[in-house]
């Protein structure tokens, strides 16, 4: 994932207008069909016109080409997907899930009545599986269906990745490190992220992206209780078309103090749209900037090659060390070659320690 990053240029580089005007994001198709041939479009077309679903969009290619789709595109809330003539439909409905944003319901069609395949198209992810011929009433239950059970896994219960940056001391990266990573996913991985920058007075996201910050930032972590899907799309900027932002850029004489609480809810209603969320994390010690870095499913430290670093990186971990086990950590020393005769005894003092999992970038 780090070695990636190398190969593309900082944002801070390119030329460009400060503070772009935001732009809105696309917007999201309700239910999306994709089938083999006329007499299926035929078919599923009837029974949709008999149902309250606003502007269906049915178009050809089954499941290759659902999967074609959703690598340009962004997901529709609900996907029916033709896995007629599939040779291995469960792997590519696992191919499917992939490329889903987070909430996505997909719900099979084909022609085969097996129920080893249907146990197979469950396991891999989808809500329902219905064979053919279709009908509305098979339909309508398919569409309002809640998954059966806990052992299942459709892919409307996934949840988005979180990551969360953080430097162990000013200056080593961190901010650069977490907005390349960014852009790495949204525009090399065609995934879906949020770059979320938690330092709402001095944060660089949006200067470095030449993006606008705003002020709904400030009020999702004051007000808690107003965030959900619709006022974070008002909220947040958007770079390229995956890439989306949310920052803040509050007076320096203002208090913008907000609690664990808020950012448990921000990152929770985030993971159900996102991809990924790749949160920028201010070297604060606080105890809603703690929840962040305790919600992440990965947490890197960036540091580099001095004396301050270490102490730091040493300090970070003890912290990582009572959180839960299942966080994958690493450790990035940024900045090689920079510390002078003695970097590597620095550098293996950083990665002692045993509990630590992390890994030198």
């Amino acid at each position: 994932m780090i070695n990636a990053l190398q190969t593309l240029k900082s944002p801070l580089q390119t030329p460009g207008p400060i503070e772009k005007a935001v732009r809105q994001p696309a917007s999201r198709a309700r239910l999306m069909a994709f089938v083999l041939d006329g007499e299926s479009e035929a078919s599923l077309s009837s029974c949709l016109a008999q149902l309250p679903v606003p502007s269906p969009m049915i178009r050809r290619g089954g499941l290759a080409g659902a999967i074609r789709y959703l690598g340009a595109e962004r997901s529709p809330e609900s996907i029916i997907v033709d896995i007629s003539g599939a040779e291995m439909p469960a792997s590519q409905i696992h191919d499917l899930a992939e490329l889903c944003e987070p909430g996505v319901m997909v719900i099979a069609i084909g022609d085969k009545n097996d129920i080893a395949l249907y146990r197979d198209l469950v396991r891999a992810g989808v809500s329902e599986y219905i064979v053919k011929p279709i009908t509305a009433q098979l339909l309508a239950k398919a569409l309002i269906r809640a998954p059966a059970s806990d052992e299942a896994s459709p892919i409307s219960r996934k949840l988005g990745k979180v990551v969360a940056v953080v430097g162990a001391r000013g200056g080593v990266g961190a901010t650069t490190l977490a907005i390349h990573l960014a852009l790495h996913l949204a525009d090399q991985q065609s995934r879906r992220v949020m770059l979320l920058d938690l330092d709402l007075h001095t944060g660089d996201c949006a200067l470095a992206l030449n993006l606008r910050p705003t002020p709904g930032l400030r009020e999702a972590l004051a007000n808690p209780l107003r965030i959900d899907s619709v006022f974070l799309d008002r909220t947040m900027a958007l770079h390229g078309e995956r890439l989306f932002v949310l920052s803040a850029e509050e007076p320096l004489r203002v208090d913008s103090e907000f609690t664990a609480e808020a950012v448990d809810k921000l990152v929770g209603v985030l993971r159900t749209q996102f991809h990924y969320i790749v949160a920028d994390v201010p070297r604060v010690p606080g105890t809603a900037f703690w929840q962040a870095l305790d919600t992440a499913d990965i947490r890197i430290i960036v540091a580099d090659q001095t004396l301050r670093s270490v102490r730091d990186t040493v300090r970070l971990r003890e912290g990582f060390s009572a959180a839960r086990a299942e966080h994958s950590n690493m450790l990035v020393v940024n900045r090689n070659g920079e510390g002078g005769r003695r970097a590597h005894r620095v550098c293996r003092a950083m990665t002692r320690g045993r509990r630590w999992d992390g890994r030198v970038g």
